[in-house]
């Protein structure tokens, strides 16, 4: 069986090289959630979507899982994250609510997420640092939130491995919990292009004279394949984006309007009008005469 997850990201593979600075956003419940999945989303809009879905407090475990430096198109295979696939398209049974979202732009806070639940539902948290490969084996008394800090993904040939290493880790986690207690996950990632200008940042810091102009060649573009100089004949399309979602919209638009204005003057012209219509009645002239 396909996953219909996986399936749908991978359709979008095109367009998410277009939005460079999103990353997907997953979320899987046991208990009932009214959530709206999405293509593209802003992080305000979705934090407070969080907010009116869990301002309830319909589980008694969260878990808010911390994976930085993806996007959408590390999710587009079937092996990438199997588990977490396995909540999201319904092979999990136990999971009653569910929500995803391609694109967020801007970056979800998980610490916006953590303060919201502590807030509503006074849950303690614990904070797992998934590189150390320890986790307790007793998450405590509920309502509790249990955040799991994954590794940023590196750039290289280890990149799918390691995402389906923090998968078999968070899964892990969860199954950790009392089956008796409901719980949700809350799957927050960040893109790939904050961390690379993260790190930009740091290196500036080792040399405060550097001349920013340079700062460029500083950069990772190991992702992005081998990089060629400018006299090089590159395709317009490889470093330029001409079909943006708001071309794209108005361009539909501008269909349907065609499509009315094609109907509304085949309307006009299929009038027929008789010559007669516009010729006076002699009979009605000779009998205001007689009168």
């Amino acid at each position: 069986m396909r996953l219909g997850f996986f399936s749908l990201l991978a359709l979008g593979a095109a367009t998410a090289s277009a939005f460079r600075d999103t990353s997907p956003f997953f979320l899987a419940s046991t208990s009932e959630i009214l959530s709206t999945p999405a293509r593209l989303k802003d992080a305000a809009s979705l934090l407070d979507e969080l907010s009116s879905g869990l301002s309830g407090c319909p589980s008694d475990y969260y878990v808010i899982a911390s994976q930085p430096g993806v996007h959408s198109t590390d999710f587009a295979v079937r092996k990438s994250a199997p588990r977490l696939g396995a909540k999201m398209t319904g092979r999990d049974t136990a999971i009653r609510s569910k929500m995803i979202v391609n694109e967020v732009t801007g970056v979800l806070e998980v610490k916006q997420v953590q303060y919201l639940l502590a807030k509503e539902c006074g849950a303690e948290s614990t904070v797992i640092d998934a590189s150390s490969g320890s986790y307790p084996s007793d998450f405590g008394a509920t309502p509790s939130i249990i955040i799991v800090d994954l590794p940023v993904l590196p750039l290289g040939s280890g990149r799918a491995q390691q995402l389906l290493e923090n998968d078999g880790l968070l899964s892990d986690i969860i199954e950790r919990l009392p089956g008796s207690k409901k719980y949700t996950m809350l799957y927050v990632t960040s893109p790939r292009e904050i961390e690379d200008s993260a790190a930009i940042v740091y290196q500036s810091e080792d040399n405060s004279y550097q001349n920013p102009v340079h700062m460029d060649l500083k950069r990772d573009y190991s992702a992005h394949g081998p990089q060629e100089s400018p006299e090089s004949n590159k395709p317009l399309f490889q470093d330029y984006y001409y079909l943006t979602p708001g071309i794209i919209m108005g361009l539909i638009a501008t269909f349907f309007f065609l499509i009315i204005l094609y109907i509304g003057i085949s309307a006009l012209a299929s009038l027929e009008v008789p010559y007669a219509a516009f010729e006076k009645d002699p009979a009605g002239s000779v009998q205001k005469k007689q009168q």
